[in-house]
């Protein structure tokens, strides 16, 4: 029934935001105690920052992607267990290689997932963004003027 998938999507998406919130909240909590180390060495800090934000956010869409394949899996939207954590990476970005094809009783879920997917990266993307705003000032300030 399509409100039945529907509603379950929704969940699986709040799920998944929740996942995503944590990751930030984690990035924000690693920032904020570091804030004022590496301040002689901001091209190194801007690197570090990146580096850590970077493993954040792959953990996040990793373990995002693993929520997705537990209700692929849940429901039998795969032949084999082994495929839905592929078949829902497949979706969560949207990638579409259409080589893992789901039942018409479930197909809802494919596009639910892709647009999460969607959602939460665009999301690190945001955070990336808000990490390079954060530090390039501190490289600029360190340049040595040209005579």
């Amino acid at each position: 029934m399509m409100i039945d998938e529907l509603a379950l999507g929704i969940a699986v998406c709040l799920v998944v935001t929740l996942v995503h919130l944590i990751a930030t909240l984690i990035l924000v909590d690693f920032v904020d105690p570091y804030e004022n180390r590496l301040t002689s060495y901001p091209r190194a800090r801007l690197m570090i920052a990146l580096s850590v934000a970077s493993i954040v956010l792959l953990a996040a869409h990793l373990l995002e992607v693993g929520v997705w394949a537990i209700v692929y899996d849940w429901n039998g939207l795969v032949q084999h267990r082994g495929d839905a954590y592929y078949s829902a990476f497949v979706n969560f970005t949207a990638l579409g290689y259409g080589d893992s094809l789901q039942g018409t009783t479930t197909r809802l879920l494919g596009p639910m997932a892709a647009a999460s997917g969607v959602l939460m990266f665009g999301w690190s993307t945001a955070l990336m963004f808000q990490v390079l705003q954060r530090h390039l000032p501190h490289i600029r300030q360190h340049k040595t003027p040209q005579a």
